[in-house]
């Protein structure tokens, strides 16, 4: 069991014996200490009737350090939804958590998005107060995936960035394949396509020459563009 799924149990479990007088940091204070550095805490006040009136709060930020996710983190402050990136609000915050929010019930999903035209993906588990009417609050236990720039020297889309990530993390193909939940062949053709776009000879190649291209793409992110 991977630690997200394991911390996740952990939550649902505390979620279990909770009830309407407890605040989100009696779920959250007990797995703060456990997290990864790729691991983020939120908690999103859902009373309002209006979902862009929903205030957005960190609780415990990603560890790791980067000029790309410094630039993430400056879309995402503490505030309403309102005033964060309409187009990240709209397809990955307010559908999901308006579910949560209406069931009641936790939730567990693979987000795909992007962000300032960052591609993110990340898995995400929800959790709603537990009490008799709406909700007052949600908090989230996010695990990052993958966070990278738009493509410069290749025609990407989504399903091949998230193969670019995992190739250069180390993940073979059947591995891929698993965590995008693709048969393995389609991704050894997507990797095929990748070596003849950047002219590689082998896989190690091309992993050498997809890491050197992200190294580049970081040259523009620190101007503080």
């Amino acid at each position: 069991m991977s630690l997200f799924n394991s911390i996740s149990h952990d939550l649902i479990d505390s979620w279990l014996q909770t009830d309407e007088m407890d605040g989100p940091e009696r779920l959250y204070s007990s797995v703060l200490g456990e997290l990864s550095i790729k691991m983020a805490v939120s908690v999103i006040t859902t009373e309002p009737d209006n979902p862009y009136d929903w205030h957005f709060e960190r609780i415990k930020d990603f560890g790791f350090k980067s000029s790309m996710l410094d630039r993430l983190r400056g879309q995402l402050p503490n505030a309403k939804l309102r005033d964060l990136d309409r187009t990240f609000v709209d397809e990955a915050v307010i559908p999901t958590y308006s579910k949560v929010v209406e069931s009641g019930r936790p939730a567990i999903d693979l987000v795909k998005t992007r962000l300032v035209g960052v591609r993110i993906g990340y898995e995400r588990l929800i959790l709603p107060q537990r009490r008799a009417g709406k909700p007052g609050w949600c908090i989230s236990l996010t695990e990052g995936r993958y966070f990278i720039p738009p493509a410069r020297q290749m025609k990407v889309d989504m399903t091949d960035e998230g193969i670019i990530q995992l190739l250069i993390e180390g993940q073979t193909a059947r591995e891929i394949a698993e965590f995008l939940n693709l048969s393995p062949r389609t991704i050894e053709h997507r990797i095929d396509k990748m070596k003849v776009q950047l002219e590689a000879k082998n896989l190690v190649h091309l992993v050498a020459k997809l890491v050197a291209t992200q190294l580049d793409r970081k040259a523009p992110i620190d101007t503080g563009y």
